[in-house]
């Protein structure tokens, strides 16, 4: 059996194309190619994680605790990482038992937890960002630096395009 070369880009069938008259093989492609770098990337990042006893979501949350030296609420974490408010708890729970977050309570209210990344946490993503950063730059060198701007501009559009849709199936709704 023949191994699909791996390194061109999906195409859609024109044959499907045919028998549906509807379809725009572009946009198909455009989804296809997106989902399947996404898959790629992913994997990458969470082998590379992983080695370091993190998930993908932790490590990003990390992150943005470590740009954050007197904490962020929960949701607003949620909400950077694009999950629900329960996954974020778990994940939470998950770097609090590593000692890398703590929960502070917030001085405005009491009610509501900030949460805060500790020196171990920091420790540690001050020794995984420089090689963080070196395999990112791997991976995107493929791209010149126009195409990066171009591809990100591109990428804004749809994101844009797209949260908007959203919008509109939730008011439809």
């Amino acid at each position: 059996m023949a191994r699909r070369n791996l390194h061109a880009p999906v195409r859609a069938s024109s044959a499907l194309q045919r028998e549906f008259p509807q379809m725009d093989r572009r946009a198909t492609e455009v989804l296809i190619n997106l989902i399947r770098t996404d898959s790629l990337v992913t994997t990458a990042l969470t082998r590379r994680f992983r080695l370091h006893g993190l998930s993908l979501s932790g490590f990003n949350a990390l992150v943005i605790l470590r740009q954050a030296p007197d904490g962020v609420n929960p949701h607003e974490i949620a909400d950077r990482l694009l999950v629900t408010r329960a996954a974020v708890t778990a994940i939470l729970d998950t770097l609090e038992a590593k000692g890398l977050v703590r929960r502070d309570r917030s001085g405005a209210d009491g009610r509501m937890s900030l949460i805060a990344i500790t020196a171990g946490g920091k420790k540690l993503l001050d020794g995984l960002l420089p090689q963080h950063f070196a395999a990112e730059r791997a991976m995107a060198s493929v791209l010149g630096a126009n195409e990066k701007e171009l591809l990100i501009s591109l990428l804004g559009r749809l994101q844009l395009h797209l949260a908007a849709q959203s919008e509109d199936v939730t008011i439809a709704e």
